[in-house]
């Protein structure tokens, strides 16, 4: 269970939720579970219907919990106890916490604990910190690394099998089916955050692979992987 964030209070005239803790509850890690909010004292859950991709970002983000990976069908970490929130965030996505986000009291929720908001973080910053872009979904595509506050490259010459499994495990998607070079057209634009990275299979993180930081001679091109999918979460 995710330990309680305090919060301060904010005065707004939209927020019914003005002054509030978040936690997540009931995941397999603190940061993956049952979205729960305490409201004056009062621990309650919040409706699927009104729970988003941006608004899961900044809760994530507040909870020292990286970004969203995804936000499950509620109920994915099963039923809540107490009310279910009527508030729904109407958050951009870059706001440091869920207090400064717009909040809509919608009055009486139809939502029953059965539709309980939901997310999955993608853990503290050392494991947060890698992305797959340009692909068909968040465990396919090129392999871009978050570091000194901006999304960087990884360009390699000999990128393998044992590479991308690293990365794979590192997003919870499964084995790798595949590790490529991306094709001229679909190269990155950014930093090169990462170059030559050398992983025996059973990194915990990229990061903790050997890497060459200094400017190599061979042709080296930007990486990617496929991997089998989102792992469930038991």
């Amino acid at each position: 269970m995710g330990t309680p964030q305090d919060q301060p209070c904010t005065q707004t005239s939209t927020a019914a939720v003005s002054c509030t803790r978040f936690r997540l509850v009931n995941g397999s890690t603190a940061c993956m579970g049952r979205v729960e909010v305490e409201v004056q004292g009062t621990w309650g859950t919040l409706c699927a219907s009104c729970w988003d991709l941006l608004d899961a970002h900044v809760l994530c983000h507040h909870l020292s919990c990286g970004f969203a990976v995804s936000v499950p069908e509620g109920g994915h970490f099963g039923r809540g106890t107490g009310p279910v929130w009527s508030d729904s965030f109407h958050c951009e996505g870059t706001e440091s916490s869920l207090d400064q986000c717009p909040v809509t009291a919608l009055g009486a929720s139809p939502c029953s604990h059965e539709n309980d908001a939901a997310v999955i973080c993608s853990g503290p910053p050392h494991n947060a910190s890698l992305r797959l872009v340009g692909g068909g979904s968040r465990c396919d595509g090129r392999v871009e690394i978050f570091q000194r506050g901006t999304w960087g490259r990884v360009l390699d010459d000999q990128w393998d099998m044992e590479d991308a499994s690293v990365v794979c495990r590192q997003l919870r998607c499964g084995e790798a089916e595949a590790a490529y070079t991306v094709p001229r057209a679909e190269r990155g634009t950014g930093p090169v955050g990462l170059r030559r990275v050398r992983c025996a299979g059973h990194e915990a993180s990229l990061s903790l692979c050997n890497t060459s930081l200094p400017e190599a001679t061979a042709i080296m091109e930007d990486v990617g992987a496929v991997c089998e999918g989102e792992q469930r979460v038991h």
